[in-house]
């Protein structure tokens, strides 16, 4: 037999061994759901087709299944509440029971700077982080994270939402536009587009809430238009607008609208506008002409003891199953892009069919809070 044909037979052979073997190593077909993914469904509403593609996703190999059977503690650090992370990943470990997850919350300090020193000198304190806060620099500086582009899920996500050398891995998002008093202003009277937004005349006066986290919706602009467009843009906003700075949190600023104080804050989130409708307050939201969308990142540790336990979690967690029940536990818009029709949006009127727009420049994010403090230091607080 020829000499090609001998090897084209055994990269055949090799394929098909492949494709056995991570057909194995799938713990549980897609259409033998988890019984808390078949809950999360029916709490939103949502059915089984969904999941579409789910098995493939999970087809993961097998030496990952083996290793993480002999060293299944993992450790994650994080900034959600223990109960809410603890609810989110049933259905991950109805797939992976063997799995033993210690999950701690903590402060950006406790969660991502002491786990990078003690890297630096050679110990673990945890498989995966949960929420970088931008700390991918400091990763980069000691080789600390795992380049994770082999993952099954990895190309999933949303155009631009993972790091571009995969080492910093978007596995949830969240939309970040204003809200409004309806009862003082009228959806019609705000303004059409972000760049409108200085102009618009019955917002002047104090009567937008400008919450000091303006880097959630300045920041994508600013990547969108440019610095120079953007430097004239601040300078309007304050100039023409005279907003009243908020330094109560995004929550609280939207709690000030309903209750008059203000007729527009910002930045704001659609879940904490659902939750103060439900209780029959006088909010709502609303995106301009494009979403500015932030994106919580993770990384594991390069070389970690329970790193295949890390890579089965990270790869569910971008699945189509880990992201809707994170959707349905945290509210959050999944990354996920097949996972982006109306359904999947707490306001979806306000999103679907809008540009996506996003910024991940510390380096111009830091110079844009420089300039905008001095702003908000003479503002009306």
């Amino acid at each position: 037999m020829p000499r090609a044909v001998i090897r084209s037979a055994r990269a055949l052979a090799g394929a098909a061994g492949i494709l056995i073997a991570a057909a194995v190593a799938c713990p549980v077909g897609a259409a033998d759901l988890p019984k808390s993914t078949q809950e999360f469904l029916k709490q939103l509403k949502l059915t089984e087709d969904k999941l579409d593609g789910l098995d493939k996703e999970l087809a993961v190999p097998q030496e990952w299944i083996d290793g993480a059977r002999k060293t299944p503690t993992l450790r994650i650090s994080g900034s959600d509440e223990q109960p809410l992370h603890a609810q989110a990943i049933k259905p991950f470990l109805e797939r992976y029971p063997f799995i033993k997850i210690e999950y701690q919350r903590g402060s950006a300090n406790e969660r991502v700077i002491r786990p990078l020193l003690a890297f630096g000198e050679g110990r673990y304190l945890f498989e995966v982080v949960r929420s970088m806060d931008g700390s991918l620099s400091e990763f980069t500086k000691l080789d600390a994270a795992e380049k994770l582009d082999y993952l099954p899920t990895f190309n999933s996500a949303l155009p631009g939402a993972h790091d571009a050398d995969a080492r910093a891995l978007s596995f949830r998002s969240r939309p970040y536009c204003m809200s409004y008093n309806p009862t003082l202003i009228k959806r019609e009277q705000l303004p059409k587009t972000w760049a409108d937004l200085p102009n618009t005349p019955i917002l002047g006066q104090g009567r937008i809430g400008a919450v000091m986290l303006p880097h959630l919706w300045v920041m994508p602009l600013w990547e969108k238009y440019g610095e120079a467009w953007a430097l004239q843009y601040i300078d309007d906003f304050f100039t023409k607008l005279k907003p009243q700075i908020r330094r109560e949190g995004i929550n609280a600023a939207i709690g000030l609208v309903g209750a008059g104080e203000n007729y527009v804050s910002l930045p704001a989130y659609p879940e904490r506008i659902k939750e103060l409708q439900d209780k029959g307050g006088p909010v709502a939201w609303y995106c301009p002409d494009m979403v500015p969308l932030q994106f919580s990142k993770l990384a594991v540790f390069k070389g970690s003891p329970g790193i295949n336990a890390a890579r089965l979690y990270t790869n569910w967690l971008l699945s189509k199953e880990g992201q809707i029940a994170q959707l349905a536990v945290f509210g959050t818009p999944p990354v996920h892009k097949g996972l982006q029709s109306a359904e999947f949006h707490v306001f979806p009127d306000e999103i679907v069919g809008k540009p996506i727009i996003s910024s991940e420049d510390p380096v111009a994010t830091d110079k844009f809070l420089e300039i905008w403090n001095k702003y908000a230091a003479s503002a009306k607080q």
